[in-house]
């Protein structure tokens, strides 16, 4: 079974095919005109037909693309997108030797507020914190929703005490809008340790789920010895 985009995108492709030999053809029967400029012209048409092609083609692959890297509820990235980006990075950080930081973030409360207000409310107010979460990081870092509300902060080039105050500001961020009612959030953050993946993403997950076995509207990171400073804050926002 097929939904509408693959249907699209195999219809573009029989589009290709039908192009190609219709200029195959066209090639062809331009070796029996006579007359250069004709000859010419023909070319030139063939030429630019291509371009539209392969421009379409491109335009065709990016949507194709975003389509299936997106979630549309919140405009922020996948799991799938989490998956590469997070792997991307965590080979970025072995070979530059640069740190990389992780944050997962849990709704406290979210059924909740679902049964009181309904699910459009609780589809609004996922679509609030999708757009506060990305004000809360650089252009640089990823935001991905990765499970009905769920979220996760890939933070490349990030030490433990800037990553501390972008878990602060994500927090305050929430807080300010009007329409999360009671609901909260729990937090796990975590520096890659040259790892497997797998453990990487289960040593945060570990920590975001102490916090919300004790409750939640909490941040859980691991410890690190560099206490954080107002002003290493203040330079990490800035880019």
């Amino acid at each position: 079974m097929f939904n509408r985009s693959t249907l699209k995108h195999k219809k573009f492709k029989l589009r290709r095919f039908l192009f190609g030999i219709s200029s195959l053809l066209i090639i062809i029967l331009l070796q029996s005109i006579n007359n250069y400029w004709l000859r010419t012209a023909g070319v030139i048409l063939i030429m630019v037909g291509f371009i539209v092609v392969i421009n379409r083609l491109s335009h065709d692959r990016r949507r194709l693309l975003q389509l299936v890297t997106l979630d549309e509820l919140t405009g922020l990235g996948n799991f799938k997108a989490f998956q590469d980006r997070i792997r991307c990075e965590t080979q970025r950080s072995i070979r530059r030797r640069n740190p990389l930081a992780l944050i997962l973030v849990d709704l406290d409360k979210f059924k909740n507020y679902n049964d009181t207000y309904g699910h459009r409310a609780g589809n609004e107010l996922l679509h609030s914190a999708g757009q506060v979460f990305q004000k809360a990081v650089r252009t640089m870092d990823g935001v991905y929703r990765f499970g009905g509300d769920e979220f996760a902060f890939v933070l490349p080039e990030t030490k433990e005490d800037e990553a501390y105050y972008v878990a602060k500001r994500i927090r305050l961020l929430f807080e300010a809008l009007p329409n999360r009612g009671t609901v909260t959030l729990s937090m796990g953050m975590a520096i890659y340790k040259d790892e497997s993946l797998d453990n990487f993403f289960d040593r945060v997950d570990h920590l975001l789920y102490a916090v919300k076995a004790k409750g939640g509207n909490c941040c859980n990171f691991e410890y690190c010895e560099s206490y954080p400073h107002k002003d290493t804050f203040r330079s990490y926002m800035k880019g």
